[in-house]
């Protein structure tokens, strides 16, 4: 039991902002130790509040990924939905919210509610916590799983336009198709191919990454769909 408690960890969910803290930034240092930056301070505040909820291990993907491996970004994007999904908390930061903002609105409204991979890490991740941009406890909300807030609910089937009952049902693989890719429709990435690799956890396919494929991204996991639901009326999403 002790070991097991040792070893939990919590994951960040966020929105990425310039000059990230990057795996060979922090390999031999201290995240401390970095220059002061908007972008270090974020992750610097969440180890904070990881540290301080108790738990040891803290996971951020700007810096626990190594980008410039291609076969570990591979491994990280087909596993994402899985490592959110095995972690004891995510923590949400909400980019631009700010904690005089203590009425409902702003989580539905906010720029990490339009993010293509925040979508997959909310799908995935059991416990969430969010937190404003300057690090306060979103609406106030003292409980321990903001997802299971009535307040939060409501605002994230807003956010979503989509029944919090039937979101509470999709489960990774191609049950649901249809209901999965419109949700999907309302999101954006900055990369193009990444509309796409943001679903294979949600959909539970391991398809290669190919950076510069551009939309054929998106082709080739409609056809791994098709051709294994054989089920055409997932296109009109």
């Amino acid at each position: 039991m002790a070991v097991t408690k040792f070893y939990r960890y919590v994951m960040l969910s966020h929105r990425w902002q310039p000059h990230e803290p990057t795996f060979q930034m922090v390999e031999n240092t201290s995240i401390y130790a970095l220059p002061a930056s908007p972008a270090n301070s974020k992750v610097q505040r969440f180890c904070e509040l990881v540290r301080y909820l108790d738990f040891q291990w803290a996971w951020s993907d700007t810096c626990c990924v190594n980008q410039l491996d291609k076969g570990v970004q591979q491994e990280s994007l087909v596993a994402m939905f899985r490592w959110y999904r095995g972690s004891s908390l995510t923590i949400v930061h909400l980019l631009g919210v700010l904690s005089e903002s203590q009425e409902t609105g702003y989580l539905w409204r906010s720029i990490w509610n339009t993010r293509g991979w925040t979508y997959q890490e909310y799908l995935a991740s059991e416990v969430v916590q969010f937190y404003t941009e300057d690090w306060k406890p979103y609406l106030g909300l003292n409980t321990f799983n903001h997802k299971e807030s009535p307040l939060i609910l409501s605002e994230m089937e807003q956010a979503m336009n989509f029944a919090t009952q039937e979101l509470a049902t999709l489960q990774p693989g191609l049950e649901m198709a249809r209901e999965k890719l419109y949700l999907a429709s309302k999101r954006q990435t900055t990369r193009q191919e990444d509309i796409a690799y943001c679903l294979f956890g949600i959909f539970n396919v391991a398809l290669p990454v190919i950076y510069g494929e551009g939309n054929q991204a998106v082709g080739r996991l409609l056809e791994y769909i098709l051709t294994r639901s054989d089920n055409v009326t997932l296109l009109a999403w």
